[in-house]
Formats: C-alpha cells, structure tokens, sequence
C-alpha cells in the first residue's frame, strides 16, 4: 500500500470503503478486525489463516465429548480454559 498504514481494525462503516486494501492485506498474512459501534464483529483473514483455524477448531471439537443439547460453547470451554470467562 501507498498511502498510510491500515489500522489494526477498522469501524464496520468504514471497511467498505478500504476493502480492497484490506484484502490484499489478508493474501499477504495480516488481519484486520472489523468492529461495530467498538465492538469486534468479524475479521479479515486469508483463507489459508481461515482454513488452519478452522482445523484446529475441528480437532478441538472432535477430542472433546459434549452432550449435545443445542447450546453453543465459549472458545474457553472449547479449548479447557477455566481461567477465561465460561458459560454459554
């Protein structure tokens, strides 16, 4: 990129507007957070950072044994975390 550099996350109105900027971005290994009203709400991330997380995920889930009851499960319960929030 020529102009300044990308901030680490960007406002949700905002990233329409640097799309392109963050994409090639995200090809040459970075992220980008996009938030909402301050809060993050998705990221921006190659696909092969997008598919190595994805199978860590998988192979988290697939080692751990849930009763499933539909609910949904903090990363921290995922991963055995206790000292990280819990709860569903």
């Amino acid at each position: 990129m020529n102009g300044p550099e990308l901030p680490d996350s960007v406002e949700e109105s905002e990233a329409s507007q640097l799309l392109g900027e963050l994409l090639k971005r995200a090809e040459g290994g970075g992220a980008t957070v996009v938030t909402r009203h301050g809060e993050p709400i998705a990221a921006i991330v190659s696909m092969q950072d997008y598919e190595a997380a994805e199978s860590v995920i998988d192979e988290a889930l697939a080692a751990r044994t849930y009763d499933d009851d539909g609910g949904r499960y903090s990363m921290a319960e995922v991963f055995g975390d206790e000292s990280s929030e819990g709860g569903r």
